[in-house]
């Protein structure tokens, strides 16, 4: 799953949030919802900081690479982790 999105539990989370949204919207879930994914995708950015710091130019080549919350259409085949282009 890392392979094609950088974040794809903060993507699982705003998935669920807006089904809850669309299944049962009530005052709460309307005011939270924004509050919520505005948390996650600052989370996530906070996430990228410490893995930055941590793993410096791999990590950089990865954010290059990889999407960080909308994968892109698969143009060829997926290439493993230790795989080198």
């Amino acid at each position: 799953m890392y392979a094609r999105m950088r974040h794809p539990q903060y993507v699982a989370f705003v998935l669920v949030l807006t089904g809850f949204l669309l299944q049962w919207p009530t005052l709460l879930t309307l005011a939270s919802y924004p509050v919520l994914v505005w948390a996650y995708a600052r989370l996530a950015r906070r996430e990228e900081r410490d893995c930055l710091s941590r793993f410096g130019e791999d990590y950089v080549s990865y954010m290059q690479e990889v999407p960080a919350f909308i994968p892109r259409r698969r143009r060829g085949p997926v290439r493993s982790a230790g795989e080198v282009r």
